[in-house]
């Protein structure tokens, strides 16, 4: 009896072992790859085969003793809003599966995957498994920064990809698409400064690298919404890490400086949209986030109009009627009914189901009683965190005071990217995004069981 009891354990534990092993694989892919491995199905067929992030959250769930987990979980925060928003959301997408097939669980995926949430609670249940998660980040970071870096390269090395269907019928390259490749590099700048500012060396070599990848994201790949996002992380540090602050304004300096000698001497850096980086190209790109009409942003600053029409639309459709206002249009269907064309859409035109903002999508699929419970459930999440980092504070952990903040920076990017994008509706932002909030959750938990004199997670 005993025997075959040493024999289950051991058999389960090579199962969470494996499971948390093809957890941190699936999270990196999504991360780096982002659009690319978004479309790896098993079997890879379009529109039939499963996503890889479902069958990995199916998996994860198959190997969870719920009772156990849930009950621990639901002690750390209050789930009503939570657990209303998944009703809801699953309710609306199995009544669009009547009519619209697919298409429905596939506009729901916000939903579906933020039960990565419960996973990330498990995947951070031992200590194990937590220290393996922060040591692999600076390796992953090392693999972002390459990546990133093949974006000048990008037209040579695309052909040499294999490609995916897309549900929508065009081809798509599973390496070498970049559209989360600039907030991970953000994400790697923080980094730096948070983990490598306890030491004179480190402080300078991590300051180096934050400035040289922030000043990278920003000139290269060109994309208004990094603005939004490095301005977000400088007050994130104002709120909780002022020392960095006076470190961040001093690397803007050395980026500003950089714009002058490089206009001085006559040197040419293109970016992404083709225009050569100078202080004035900068200036004229942060306009056209509100609209301003500049030379060389004219697409920009058009494409803001274009989406506000997009918004309009969508507000008189959820206010028609008192269902609909409550509870939101339903999935299945375009939100957005606009054709686009040109590199990366397929050949007749690609239909943008989207308004490229993810709070307007959630709000217009499910109503107001859906996101007012999304937002009340974050609302919650970020007063827990907050917790969470005074009381590591006042303990003298620095090291998860670190690990919080570190994870919270790329709550904020997302957050931020979402407003400008589709965000949430992207299984390489939601599946990371909700694994990471699990983790934190995990960590308030352990708080618990933390002692003043003997600090460490169990």
């Amino acid at each position: 009896m005993l025997t075959n009891l040493c024999i289950a354990i051991k058999l389960y534990m090579l199962i969470v072992h494996f499971r948390n092993n093809i957890l941190l694989i699936t999270i990196s892919l999504y991360l780096l790859l982002n659009y690319g491995f978004m479309l790896v199905r098993i079997p890879p067929i379009a529109n039939a085969g499963v996503p890889v992030g479902e069958l990995v959250l199916l998996l994860s769930l198959a190997t969870l003793n719920h009772f156990k987990l849930l009950s621990k979980l639901f002690s750390v925060i209050f789930f009503f809003p939570l657990i209303l928003w998944w009703t809801l959301g699953l309710t609306r997408a199995a009544i669009g599966v009547q009519e619209y097939g697919f298409w429905a669980l596939r506009d729901a995926t916000h939903v579906i995957e933020s039960l990565f949430l419960i996973v990330g609670f498990a995947f951070a249940s031992r200590e194990l498994f937590v220290e393996r998660f922060f040591k692999w980040v600076p390796f992953f970071f090392i693999a972002a920064f390459l990546y990133g870096l093949s974006y000048l390269f990008w037209t040579e090395l695309v052909l040499w990809s294999p490609t995916l269907t897309a549900g929508a019928g065009h081809q798509v390259p599973l390496f070498f698409n970049y559209l989360n490749t600039p907030a991970m590099l953000l994400w790697a700048a923080s980094y730096y400064l948070i983990f490598y500012r306890n030491s004179v060396i480190g402080a300078k070599f991590g300051w180096v690298i934050a400035v040289f990848l922030i000043g990278y994201s920003t000139f290269i790949f060109q994309s208004r919404i990094i603005y939004l996002q490095i301005i977000s992380i400088f007050f994130l540090f104002i709120f909780y890490r002022r020392e960095l602050v006076g470190k961040g304004v001093a690397g803007f300096l050395v980026l500003i400086s950089a714009l002058f000698l490089i206009s001085i001497i006559g040197f040419q850096i293109k970016g992404r949209l083709g225009q050569e980086v100078s202080f004035g190209f900068l200036i004229n790109h942060f306009l056209a986030i509100g609209g301003i009409i500049s030379e060389g942003v004219e697409g920009s600053a058009l494409g803001v109009y274009l989406r506000l029409g997009w918004w309009l639309d969508l507000y008189h459709k959820w206010t028609s009627g008192i269902g609909t206002f409550f509870f939101g249009l339903g999935y299945g269907f375009p939100l957005v009914d606009f054709i686009a064309f040109g590199p990366g859409y397929a050949e007749s035109g690609q239909l943008v189901r989207e308004p490229h903002n993810s709070y307007i999508s959630t709000i217009a699929r499910i109503g107001l009683v859906g996101f007012g419970a999304w937002v009340w459930f974050h609302s919650l999440l970020f007063w827990k965190w907050n917790m969470a980092y005074r009381k590591y504070q006042r303990l003298g952990n620095s090291e998860y005071q670190n690990r919080l903040l570190f994870l919270m920076v790329y709550f904020v990017l997302m957050l931020v990217f979402a407003i400008g994008e589709d965000a949430f509706e992207k299984p390489f932002v939601t599946i990371p995004y909700y694994f990471f909030w699990g983790m934190i959750l995990r960590f308030i938990y352990q708080l618990k069981s933390l002692n003043k004199n003997n600090i460490h997670i169990e």
